[in-house]
């Protein structure tokens, strides 16, 4: 039997990771809104813009150089909700930025917030964990402050 099929839908680790992810796209998709409007009023081509998708597989990215690609999966596991990310892209046509991997779980925290536990126990919340994944594209846009 599978991770995911030992899981019901109804259990509550399963209605958590849910939670989370759809509170994390959400949030992705109005911070890459905001770089966007940024990047607009700098006067930057239509083409620098950043793009999500989301669905079982959440996706951002800037296409051209520099390039970024953050890549977020949710997975369930018989232990519980786990995030798996990895951030690549490209700084020229030659040469590849330094690539990032690292799973997250997810879990209640004491005040009964639902987080991503990164490294060392550092906890995030959906709106921390879609600032941590959109920072990767400041190395797009250098010289170009993207917070509004």
């Amino acid at each position: 039997m599978s991770a995911a099929a030992a899981l019901s839908p109804s259990a509550p680790l399963v209605q958590e990771g849910n939670q989370f992810w759809q509170q994390l796209t959400e949030e992705c998709r109005r911070q890459v809104e905001d770089i966007n409007a940024v990047v607009s009023e700098k006067g930057l081509s239509p083409d620098q813009c950043v793009h999500c998708t989301g669905g079982r597989e959440l996706r951002m990215f800037k296409a051209g150089t520099p390039s970024t690609l953050v890549k977020v999966l949710l997975g369930f596991y018989s232990w519980g909700p786990m995030l798996s990310v990895a951030i690549t892209g490209q700084q020229t046509h030659d040469s590849e930025f330094f690539p990032e991997e690292c799973e997250m779980p997810i879990a209640v925290d004491a005040d009964g917030s639902i987080i991503a536990i990164f490294d060392e126990g550092r906890s995030f919340s959906p709106r921390e964990m879609a600032a941590y994944l959109t920072q990767a594209f400041r190395r797009c846009f250098p010289g170009v402050c993207l917070c509004r």
